[in-house]
């Protein structure tokens, strides 16, 4: 297998249903497997990704308890081999030969680790057009601009959104099972089985990218190709997820101190 599509959904079946009908319009050509992840899924979640799992060899569905989105991610990464690791949240639609081109400039560049493309709402307004700036002041571009800019490919982002965050297999590994990460880890938190630090909610995919950045991989934003992504539809702004921030932010903070990164 070259890229593994890893979706992960939390008790939003339309948007499921919209992301993986995309999915089945724009399929990549390269060799690949889809893992759809339902954590702590109602009825409707468990049927909806049924429908579309049932007779597709190459596309599984994994139930779990709610365990957070790092974690989800962690452990469908640990499971397989692939070149390219690819995950989304459930609320993304993908666009004609955005995976293709993704994984194919991943593995185009030796330096290249993280890449992440340009993301729109349905109402065409910018939901990720690169994170820059510095580490301890990183700046959102576009957000929530309504234009067709952005469509440039830079290799100098600080993070990209992990919305739609695409990861080489090596750098992955490579961050994974490094040994100042893993010793970073509090002792009350869950074990880093994969390279997302493993946050109650949010920071995961930043610390991937700062991480990357300090073992010399380079992170891309990938303006060349769109897709749709709305945007915080798991949970309402204010509500329990957004609670869990002050968290997982001074989770994120701790490892960069253990590992000398600059952070905000």
């Amino acid at each position: 297998m070259s890229l593994d599509i890893i979706i992960v959904n939390y008790q939003t079946p339309g948007d499921l249903e919209r992301c993986l009908n995309s999915l089945v319009e724009f399929p990549p050509t390269v060799d690949h497997q889809v893992v759809v992840v339902n954590n702590d899924p109602l009825p409707l979640d468990h049927d909806v990704a049924t429908l579309y799992v049932e007779g597709r060899p190459n596309w599984v569905m994994v139930p779990l308890d709610n365990e957070g989105y790092a974690n989800a991610c962690n452990f469908v990464a640990g499971s397989s081999s692939t070149d390219v690791l690819a995950f989304f949240n459930a609320d993304v639609e993908f666009t004609y030969n955005v995976l293709d081109a993704c994984h194919d400039a991943l593995l185009a560049n030796d330096r290249w680790g993280i890449l992440g493309p340009r993301q729109v709402n349905r109402s065409g307004e910018i939901t990720h057009a690169g994170i820059f700036g510095t580490h301890d002041h990183p700046q959102l571009r576009g957000w929530k601009r309504r234009t067709s800019d952005y469509q440039d490919v830079r290799d100098d982002a600080i993070s990209v959104s992990g919305s739609a965050y695409f990861v080489k297999r090596k750098c992955w590994d490579e961050l994974a099972h490094c040994p100042t990460y893993q010793a970073s880890i509090p002792p009350e938190a869950p074990k880093a089985l994969g390279a997302f630090l493993p946050t109650p909610h949010y920071y995961e995919e930043t610390w991937c990218s700062y991480h990357a950045w300090a073992h010399r991989w380079k992170v891309v934003y990938w303006g060349l190709h769109t897709m749709v992504h709305e945007w915080h539809t798991a949970s309402p702004v204010g509500g329990a997820a957004d609670r869990l921030m002050p968290k997982s932010r001074e989770m994120f903070r701790h490892a960069c101190r253990q590992h000398g990164i600059p952070h905000d």
